[in-house]
Parts: C-alpha cells; sequence; structure tokens
C-alpha cells in the first residue's frame, strides 16, 4: 500500500478511528495488526521477513542482559548481526556479485547470461537497521531490553515508517506507544498539513521529474549539453523531492495518532559542504551510521588515546569506509559504491583544508590583499564551497540515473562541453530550458521559499496565526495545485528500492 493511492486515504481515517477508540492497553494490538494488513497489501508472503527479524533480535535482546560478559554476549550480537544482514544481503545484494562474477567469467560480456534477479522486500534496509541500532544499543548497556514481544514488534513494523523510515531509536519510540494520547484536532492538522507539503514534493515535482529527466539521461548524446547539465541537476532534485515527500507524509501521519517520528530532511540542497549534505539528508540513516560504523571505526577500539596523526587517519579511514556504505546502502549498484568513494575523499579532502592553518592563514592573507571584508570573504568561501557539492552532485546525478557507465560517461563529456557550446551559439542558452514546463519551475521555486520560510518559522505556525480563512485558503490552494498538476500513475516512492 503506498502513501499516494487511494487505498491509504481510506486505511489512515480508519486506523485513527480504531486507535483513539480502543482503550490504552490494547492499542499496540491495532497498531501490530493494521501495520501487518499495511504491509501484506503489497505482499503477505513476504511478512515472515518481518517476523524474523523482529523474533530474533527480540530473543537476543532478552538474553544479553542475561549473558557473561565475553564470547557468550559477542556470540549473541553475532547471531542478530548474521541474521538480519544476512537477509539484507541475499535479498538486496546477492544478485549484483552474482551478476558481477557472471559478467567477469564471461569476459564483460553482459548478453552471453541471463541476469540473476530477487524482488526487494519493501523496508527490508530501514527495519534491518532499526532492529539492529535496537540490539547494539542493548549489547552496549545504552538501553534496557523491551520485555513485551507486542510492543517491541510494533516498534519494528510502525507502518509510518515502515517502508522507508524515519529509522527510529528505541528510545525516541518505544515509550510513546506506551503514552496516552487524546486525539488533538490542531496536532492533527499540522500533521495532515505537513502530508499535503509531502504530497505536493512528491505528485507535482518528483513524479512529473521522472517523466522529463530519464529520457535525457539515458541518450545524453542526443540533447544539448546544457539540457544533459540540466537533467543531472533534476535528478538530484527528483531524489530529494521523492524522498523528503516520503519523510513528510509519514512524518504527518504519524502526528495525526499523536506519535513523532524524527524529522529526517533539513534543506540538504541548501548545504555548503559535501559532509553538511550527508548530516542533513535522510538524518535518520546518517546518524544511524555515525553511531554504529564510523564512530567505532575513528575510535579504534580506544577513546581519547593515539597520536594525533593516527586519529586523523582514523578518522579519514572510518569517513571513506561509511559513506562507501552509506551510498551502496542507498543503491545495489556499483555507481553507488564509486559516488559514495567519491564523497567521502572529498569530505576527507573539506576536512583537511578546514583543519589546515595554512589554508585558514592563505585564504585571510587573500582577502587582506584585495581588501575583502570579513563578510565577503566568508561568502566566498561559501561559494567555492558550493560549487564544490554540486559539482560532486551533478556527477551523482549522472551516475546513478544512466543505466550503464558509458552513457555516464557520455553524459559528463556533453556536460564539459557546455562552455565552448555557449560560446558558439550564445542564443541557444535561452532554449536550453524548454523541455522543463514551467508550472514545474514555478512548482520548484514555490517549494525552495516555502522551506526558507519554514526553517525560520513554521508555515503551519504562520498561517495559524492568521486565523482560519488564510490557513484553509492555503491549503485548499494547494489541494487544487496537487490535483491539477500532480501525477498518480507512479508505482511508489524511490526508497522502495533501496
Amino acid at each position: 500500500m503506498s502513501f499516494h493511492s487511494l487505498d491509504y486515504l481510506l486505511f489512515l481515517p480508519l486506523v485513527v478511528v480504531l486507535y483513539f477508540f480502543t482503550p490504552q492497553r490494547w492499542r499496540w494490538v491495532v497498531l501490530l495488526v493494521l501495520s501487518n494488513l499495511f504491509y501484506a497489501a503489497w505482499r503477505w508472503d513476504f511478512l515472515w521477513l518481518l517476523w524474523v527479524s523482529t523474533l530474533i533480535d527480540y530473543v537476543v535482546g532478552q538474553a544479553l542482559p542475561r549473558a557473561q560478559p565475553g564470547w557468550r554476549r559477542k556470540a549473541l550480537l553475532a547471531a542478530s548481526l548474521c541474521g538480519n544482514l544476512g537477509l539484507l544481503f541475499t535479498f538486496k545484494y546477492f544478485a549484483l556479485v552474482a551478476n558481477t562474477g557472471l559478467m567477469l567469467f564471461h569476459g564483460g560480456d553482459s548478453q552471453a547470461f541471463e541476469p540473476i534477479s530477487l524482488l526487494l522486500p519493501l523496508g527490508i534496509s530501514f527495519y534491518t537497521f532499526q532492529t539492529l541500532g535496537y540490539v547494539i544499543d542493548v549489547y552496549r548497556g545504552r538501553k534496557e531490553p523491551e520485555r513485551h514481544l507486542g510492543y517491541f514488534a510494533v516498534y519494528v513494523m510502525y507502518f509510518p515508517q515502515l517502508l522507508a523510515g524515519p529509522i527510529e531509536r528505541p528510545g525516541t519510540l518505544l515509550p510513546q506507544f506506551r503514552q496516552h494520547k487524546v486525539f488533538e484536532v490542531g496536532q492533527a492538522a499540522a500533521g495532515g498539513a505537513l502530508m499535503l507539503v509531502g504530497y505536493f514534493k512528491k505528485l507535482v515535482i518528483a513524479d512529473r521529474l521522472a517523466d522529463i529527466v530519464p529520457p535525457v539521461l539515458n541518450q545524453p548524446l542526443d540533447h544539448s549539453p546544457l539540457l544533459v547539465l540540466t537533467a543531472a541537476v533534476g535528478e538530484i532534485y527528483r531524489y530529494y523531492a521523492d524522498l523528503s515527500g516520503y519523510a513528510d507524509i509519514a512524518i504527518g501521519s504519524s502526528l495525526i495518532l499523536g506519535i513523532q517520528l524524527t524529522r529526517n530532511f533539513d534543506r540538504p540542497l541548501a548545504s555548503v559542504s559535501v559532509a553538511e549534505f550527508w548530516r542533513r539528508w535522510h538524518i535518520t540513516v546518517s546518524t544511524w551510521f555515525r553511531d554504529y560504523v564510523y564512530l567505532p571505526i575513528a575510535r579504534g577500539g580506544g577513546r581519547g588515546r593515539g597520536r594525533r596523526d593516527d586519529k586523523a587517519v582514523r578518522r579519514a579511514v572510518a569517513t571513506l569506509i561509511t559513506i562507501a556504505i552509506v551510498a551502496l546502502w542507498h543503491g545495489a549498484a556499483w555507481t553507488w559504491l564509486a559516488a559514495g568513494v567519491i564523497a567521502g575523499l572529498v569530505m576527507i579532502g573539506e576536512g583537511i583544508v578546514r583543519r589546515s592553518r595554512a589554508a585558514v592563514t592563505f585564504s585571510h592573507g587573500v582577502a587582506r590583499t584585495l581588501g575583502l571584508p570579513r563578510g565577503v570573504e566568508v561568502a566566498l568561501q561559501d561559494s567555492l564551497n558550493r560549487l564544490v557539492l554540486w559539482s560532486f552532485l551533478i556527477l551523482l546525478g549522472s551516475m546513478v540515473a544512466t543505466p550503464s557507465w558509458q552513457l555516464a560517461i557520455q553524459a559528463w563529456g556533453r556536460m564539459v562541453e557546455l562552455p565552448a557550446w555557449a560560446i558558439q551559439d550564445p542564443g541557444a542558452l535561452l532554449s536550453g530550458f524548454g523541455v522543463m514546463p514551467h508550472y514545474l519551475v514555478i512548482a520548484i521555486v514555490g517549494l525552495e521559499i516555502f522551506q526558507w520560510f519554514d526553517c525560520r518559522q513554521s508555515v503551519f505556525e504562520r498561517l495559524k496565526s492568521r486565523g482560519p480563512v488564510v490557513a484553509w485558503g492555503f491549503y485548499y490552494a494547494l489541494i487544487a495545485v496537487i490535483l491539477m498538476f500532480g501525477t498518480f500513475d507512479k508505482p511508489g516512492f524511490l526508497y522502495f528500492n533501496f
């Protein structure tokens, strides 16, 4: 069941009514049953995967506090890691590894064999890491195990965030299922408003870009350099609108029930560095990998000891490994891994420059020589950092959107031709964006303006303070825009492929 289907628009009110009319002690049953129905609407025969992950980590969580320190605790942790990551590898990465091996065996000829293909269970990348985080926290002694199997199962299977996050920590989500919730009109209105923004991102922007961008990047030599560049930027914005749109609908749906989910996107495209971009892009995934992958590697088994050079090397290695894994988590393809390695190297370079006294001294010296005020110097530094970031994002957009390395290289080559092409035919610049409908450009600009205001003060609160006529007028207009310009024939969200 997809968030933008009619089924979900009928399902959510049913959940709300049943949830609030059920006594508190049995509400977990309502959420568990309906979450299973929500997942079964896609494929009921994959429900066993959800329950296997749930039962493995519930049993391990119960056993860890009673196990003596040493090999028994490590064996329990290994059982959880092997069970969960084994399922994830089988369904998500086995085909990639197997097909790569077959291609090497056949001398690189992809036409010489039938590629292996496995159906990726929805949400497996998300609930796997959510349950693993729980077990690791219990193993480290940071979280007491959840004794009630029903509440733990709801924590794993809670329908708003089951398929594509946010990845919630047990300390923030589990206690909310036990709290007595009363239906609040204001909170429900805030949740509904957030859902509308999510639908606008998904249906009006992301799905319209899905009709425009891939045909350009699939045949880059047939289009102008400016159009190829625009398509690469459009692919990044498509991913942002689709993924953050899902998060908005998920968080809004849960807020109607009075259950708070973690904010997942914080205007990542306004970042001034690759490192900041990853911190603001799918925040719960980034923080998960920071806590459970980056920090253990960076610390190297110790806390604060060791030479400064050794620490710097460990941090660099941890950054490279973590970002590469994050990228491969986003997509089971070698292009994603390559993009992650590139991003990791850029982040390491950014860190070296940021911590370098020589670089800071050189920057200040150039600014003094040119007579630039401090504010202008900072603005120029931010502009340079954004240039590096967007160069990476354009590279990433063309890599993940093209079906082969050959087409990606063709797209890069076409974009490199942009300066010479513009000099040769300056008038073509005016028609270079002709493929982009005007309403789509207006929608993107409108979304950016909305987010700029919202990050300073909630737009919902702004509208609420101006009275119901202004507030409802805005939301009715937004609904009208979605119905008029949205596309409703796309099968699902991009994260369903992750």
